[in-house]
């Protein structure tokens, strides 16, 4: 069961439009995940764009020009173009499935993820050491470096993102969430938000009572 102390404790909540968002901030195996109340994560399980990049050279079609063949045929993913040697991280928790130069897209990494997902990541200008077939990766873990190799007219980052062995525009994919909280710790879970929420009720009327003594304390002045 995890342990913790009251520095531990900590909630967010805001109302969008008459509709109220809450968050729990819940540590599991040493690490801090953030859950609405029913313990479904915040975090969607990938990324849409894996780095910090300048602009989307080119985006997902089924009929682009190609910049080099002047032809046009499917370009099933979306460059990111950025400076070369701009780290590029995992888009989600996976497996590797490939690394290593492959055609056209030059130095690429193929990663696997749960729910039927995979993600390619082309033209790197080197892969990261240790990224190789079968190491687990985790979000946001660095994996490349943005280059040009394979066919590229500057350097980018062609990144495809495939659903159960489809492509599909990683900008108007419908991103899923990351894992709930595991069943073993649901409980504890429920406690822990049912003692958060506690908390937070007692220091909102502890800040009541402070408000309502300042406005007194103004009004004794006054008079």
């Amino acid at each position: 069961m995890p342990s913790r102390d009251m520095a531990k404790y900590f909630a967010a909540e805001f109302v969008n439009n008459g509709k109220r968002f809450e968050a729990y901030r819940y540590e599991l195996n040493g690490r801090a995940y953030y859950f609405d109340s029913k313990g479904r994560s915040l975090k969607k399980a990938l990324m849409r764009a894996p780095l910090r990049f300048r602009y989307i050279s080119s985006g997902f079609s089924y009929r682009r020009k190609h910049p080099i063949l002047k032809i046009f045929r499917p370009h099933l993913g979306v460059d990111y173009a950025a400076p070369t040697g701009t780290p590029v991280s995992a888009a989600g928790n996976g497996t590797v499935k490939y690394a290593g130069w492959k055609g056209h897209y030059g130095k690429c990494v193929i990663i696997r993820h749960p729910n039927g997902y995979e993600t390619y990541y082309g033209h790197l200008s080197r892969i990261k050491r240790g990224i190789r077939r079968g190491v687990r990766v985790v979000q946001g873990q660095i994996i490349g470096y943005v280059g040009m190799t394979g066919m590229a007219t500057g350097p980018h980052l062609d990144y495809r993102v495939k659903k159960y062995g489809k492509f599909i525009n990683p900008l108007r994919m419908r991103v899923p969430r990351d894992r709930p909280v595991p069943k073993k710790y649901m409980a504890d879970f429920k406690r822990y938000v049912a003692q958060t929420n506690s908390l937070i009720a007692s220091l909102k009327e502890q800040q009541k009572q402070l408000y309502a003594s300042r406005a007194v304390n103004r009004d004794l002045r006054k008079d």
